[in-house]
């Protein structure tokens, strides 16, 4: 059995006009048959847990049996109630590295919001 023959069969229904560039044509799309429709109801199903969901990580992060479940329950929480944190991004030579979040906090602030947040975490 050769390697191609496991391969899905394109037939040319299924092949999209592309450019010399290779974007797609005008009026041509690279998913003409949408977004498939499970998605959407399985992200629906989910959402309905959201609040036991939200029960259980705060649980967890009270009375975890393992420092490791605690953080990561923690994180979990604090991603979704305010986002996860932005990335920073490199600049070139000429440019330094952008900052992030405790751009306005000065070197002692920083020290005790991180104690503050560690203390938090231990009780």
């Amino acid at each position: 059995m050769s390697s191609l023959e496991h391969l899905p069969d394109v037939s040319s229904s299924q092949v999209i006009p592309r450019q010399a560039n290779g974007q797609f044509r005008p009026g041509a799309s690279g998913n003409p048959g949408g977004r498939p429709a499970a998605l959407a109801e399985v992200r629906q199903l989910s959402r309905q847990h959201t609040a036991l969901a939200v029960q259980t990580l705060a649980h967890i992060v009270e009375h975890g049996h393992s420092e490791m479940a605690q953080i990561a329950a923690a994180n979990a929480l604090l991603d979704r109630g305010w986002g996860r944190p932005t990335q920073p991004v490199s600049g070139d030579d000429d440019m330094p590295s952008v900052g992030i979040g405790f751009g306005t906090l000065n070197e002692a602030e920083r020290d005790r919001l991180v104690a503050v947040l560690i203390e938090g975490l231990r009780q």
